[in-house]
């Protein structure tokens, strides 16, 4: 089994992104860099370190948004072979472990008969969990509606049922309209709780007065998707 490791990039911390780049165990991953990066330095930096830790860099020629350089991503990997795709933003570090425990998917072919997107449980630095836990399935996973796309892992025979992100999302609401959309289809997802993905939340965020809210241009991609999605079935 080959595994691609899709990656957004955006001007990105290229420290942190050496440290995604070998942060898992395991044989048989590849890993793609989709990047949406204005700055051209951070461009630069990104494209010197997939070629020295030998990761396939993808050039998006400026912010197309997160779901388009996924989907470019993706698509890549499973042209290459790839049997799974593991996306993951440049703010979240994967435990070297998490695939190994994602693995757990194979308990949850054998319960429910049917290939599961399963998915990384989010500690933000503060070690607040950012995942939402509903009905337990087996000991220490529980069924997820509301996928965070970071961390999660989706077998090709998914994306040939449910199709890839809807791109002019751009980005807010992208991760869950897809989770909704596999849902509708019958597709189970699930979160692994002992999966571990350390999160870093991302700099759409500005600090004031101890507290926080979200940039401009996230405040408008945040209540136009979710306008938009609320007319969706």
């Amino acid at each position: 089994m080959l595994t691609g490791i899709v990656i957004v990039t955006y001007n990105s911390d290229i420290e942190r992104l050496g440290l995604i780049l070998t942060s898992l165990e395991g044989h048989g991953l590849k890993y793609f860099v989709s990047d949406n990066s204005t700055d051209f330095e951070k461009k630069s930096a990104i494209q010197n370190i997939c070629n020295t830790l030998n990761a396939s860099f993808i050039d998006m020629y400026g912010n197309v948004g997160i779901a388009k350089a996924q989907n470019e991503g993706i698509l890549l990997a499973l042209r290459e072979g790839c049997d799974d795709v593991l996306l993951l933003d440049d703010d979240s570090l994967p435990s070297s472990d998490m695939l190994k425990k994602l693995d757990a998917r194979n308990l949850l072919v054998h319960k429910t008969g049917t290939i599961p997107v399963v998915c990384a449980n989010a500690i933000a630095e503060n070690g607040q969990t950012l995942s939402y836990f509903q009905k337990p399935v087996i000991d220490g996973i529980f069924a997820y509606r509301d996928m965070i796309s970071s961390g999660t892992l989706i077998n090709k025979s998914i994306f040939d049922l449910v199709g890839l992100h809807e791109e002019k999302l751009f980005i807010d609401c992208v991760d869950y309209e897809w989770g909704w959309r596999a849902a509708s289809l019958g597709v189970n997802i699930f979160i692994v709780k002992n999966a571990v993905l350390n999160h870093r939340l991302g700099n759409g965020r500005v600090k004031a007065i101890n507290s926080g809210y979200g940039a401009p241009i996230r405040h408008y991609y945040q209540y136009r998707n979710i306008l938009y999605m609320m007319s969706r079935h």
